[in-house]
């Protein structure tokens, strides 16, 4: 297990279930209750900061061992953040509006999606040693 848990890799897609998993709880929870009042993107700024704040320190000491100054470190990996909430406004209103789907369910296949970039982005920017 140990030798598994070695390999970046692993801790990645397990850090990154669990945002995603902290994401869409946000998001969800924050539609449920709002979506007569607020518009559907209006959302992903607080989940995506929620989430942000959730799991940098997971990505910081446990995926990337980084030692680096936090509050600069959390700047760059939130400006990852920042392009995984475009990709999600570029795709709530494709899949939405144009296609039909229902936003939780749109939501949930542009999750899938986000963390195929944002790893290489993380290892070779945010957290580079």
């Amino acid at each position: 297990m140990d030798r598994f848990l070695a390999d970046r890799r692993v801790r990645y897609v397990a850090v990154g279930g669990f945002s995603s998993a902290v994401y869409y709880a946000l998001f969800a929870a924050l539609y449920l209750t709002t979506r007569h009042h607020l518009h559907y993107l209006a959302l992903p700024v607080l989940a995506n900061l929620g989430c942000a704040i959730a799991t940098y320190p997971l990505q910081r000491r446990w995926v990337f061992v980084s030692k680096g100054p936090v509050l600069s470190g959390f700047l760059k990996f939130y400006v990852i953040c920042l392009w995984a909430m475009l990709f999600t406004y570029a795709g709530l209103p494709l899949l939405v509006e144009l296609a039909g789907v229902p936003v939780l369910v749109a939501q949930a296949v542009l999750i899938v999606t986000a963390p195929l970039v944002n790893y290489q982005l993380s290892k070779s920017w945010a957290f580079r040693r």
